[in-house]
């Protein structure tokens, strides 16, 4: 047993430079090992997987902009009911495909929720009407609700504090890199694809979106590990791996799935404040991602029947993914922050980001709507760098719902299903597409849940509050307990 508790040392401080770069660097090599083979499965699958679908979810938007408007007949605000179609086709499916995730093993239920999602992708490609795209978009967002809580919830099943941060942000890092993607992929299909074999532009980037995930749903069944509770030896992890798995998983406290569902869990977990807490957080992100939204209304809007194109299709489609590819390096560079020098505090580089959108969504408010690109332009692509926020909420809520996965489980549904139910309405009310980009009152309520943000992390991070804040405020020693958000590890790193 002693070797065993030896070779378990990334709960540990990372206790160098290069500890900080990559965690695994401070561990054994047994447990480095390991790390290497679970990065590999679990972050290649994941981010190819979320990779594709917010492509597709980039590609509505994209669609719309590159000939779909025209061939669907589409006007008013029917691009925006499609979009809602869509998202609440995903709020449907959360927490059905959360609790069946801690019973169904992950390398059958996630490949069952590709194939059915790469199918009905394939079907957008044939929409001839409105309603068919209304209808065909409520069903991939059924088939895709499933999928991003179900990998938060896995990463947080395998990953401790100093590794989940960058583990978070790995993952979401392909939600901001989707849309370079799309945006570009959608430019060289409308060039070079456009009308070959009589299906537009825009279609053809719906088939293609199929064609790419089938092999993933394929990749999935073969390497995705389930969860350490219920994993079993295969051809990738060995049985002295799992265990170590869940050696691992024992020290921080994360306990694994087996707790029986009745309606007084299930109760308990909407009364639980620290359920209450997340989703509430998690629930104002939809305004904040909102701005950034108008950049490609912006670039369209230049340009007025009968008269010189001022940014053309291509130009369109690709400028936004500037500001992708800004989110996506920042919260690249938060979520190593928060776990290397920050320590595993979340709490730091969320308030910055806010701050900032503030600020952001102020300027998009005083000045003027139209006038040079290098004037606008910037704020559009500043503007979505409270995204970066997700990935460490995601980790934050792992870490303080240790001691029960389906709670956890339950919680990751909970935060996506509030995020999405009030992103259902957003655009509808305050971003509207008949009124984009001249859509003020939407940034000024932006500014103002940004501010928010502020007050709400500021007060749940305040010494009073995190003393008063557990549950459980004494062991069964007597000793008053530390919640686990306000711990910071301090143990040394054992030598190898």
């Amino acid at each position: 047993m002693a070797a065993k508790a030896a070779s378990v040392t990334s709960s540990t401080r990372s206790s160098s430079w290069k500890g900080w770069l990559w965690d695994s660097a401070d561990v054994s090599k047994e447990e480095r090992r390991f790390l290497l083979k679970l990065d590999f499965t679990l972050l290649t699958f994941g981010t190819l997987g979320m990779l594709i679908k917010w492509i597709d979810t980039s590609n509505i938007t994209n669609a719309f902009v590159s000939g779909m408007k025209e061939d669907l007949n589409l006007y008013g605000n029917q691009y925006n009911y499609i979009v809602v179609s869509w998202t609440i086709g995903y709020i449907v499916g959360q927490w059905p495909s959360n609790f069946i995730l801690t019973r169904v093993p992950a390398y059958i239920w996630i490949p069952f929720l590709e194939v059915g999602w790469t199918i009905f992708t394939f079907s957008l490609a044939g929409a001839k009407t409105y309603q068919q795209m209304l209808a065909l978009r409520f069903v991939v967002g059924l088939f895709e609700a499933g999928y991003w809580p179900a990998l938060y919830y896995i990463l947080g099943s395998w990953y401790n504090k100093r590794e989940l941060g960058k583990r978070n942000g790995i993952l979401q890092s392909a939600v901001s890199i989707a849309p370079i993607f799309s945006g570009f992929l959608q430019a060289g299909i409308y060039t070079s694809l456009n009308g070959h074999a009589g299906l537009a532009g825009w279609r053809w980037l719906f088939v293609i979106n199929g064609v790419i995930s089938l092999p993933i749903a394929i990749l999935a069944y073969f390497f995705l590990p389930d969860t350490p509770g219920t994993a079993k030896p295969n051809w990738l992890f060995s049985e002295r791996e799992i265990e170590l798995a869940k050696e691992r998983m024992s020290i921080i406290g994360r306990v694994s799935e087996g707790k029986p569902y009745t309606v007084k869990t299930i109760l308990g977990y909407f009364t639980s404040w620290k359920t209450l807490l997340f989703t509430f957080i998690f629930t104002m992100q939809p305004f904040c991602s909102q701005p950034a939204t108008s950049f490609v209304f912006w670039l369209k809007a230049h340009n007025k029947p009968g008269k010189p194109l001022v940014y053309t299709v291509a130009q369109i489609n690709e400028y936004p993914t500037l500001g992708n590819a800004f989110t996506a390096v920042y919260s690249l560079l938060a979520v190593w922050i928060s776990d290397g020098p920050l320590r595993g505090r979340r709490w730091p580089t969320i308030i910055f980001g806010n701050l900032v959108s503030i600020v952001i969504f102020v300027l998009l408010v005083v000045t003027p709507v139209f006038g040079p690109f290098s004037h606008r332009a910037p704020l559009y692509i500043v503007s979505s760098i409270g995204g970066s926020a997700v990935p460490l909420t995601m980790a934050w809520m792992a870490e303080l719902i240790s001691d029960n996965a389906e709670q956890r489980a339950f919680t990751a549904a909970a935060m996506n299903t509030l995020q999405y139910t009030f992103s259902a309405w957003v655009p509808l009310v305050w971003f509207q597409q008949v009124h984009q980009p001249n859509v003020t009152p939407g940034n000024r309520g932006a500014a103002v849940v940004a501010g928010l943000n502020v007050i709400v992390f500021t007060i749940i991070t305040s010494p009073s509050v995190i003393s008063d804040a557990s549950e459980s405020k004494v062991d069964d020693a007597g000793e008053k307990k530390t919640p686990a958000w306000a711990v910071e590890d301090v143990t040394p790193v054992a030598k190898h």
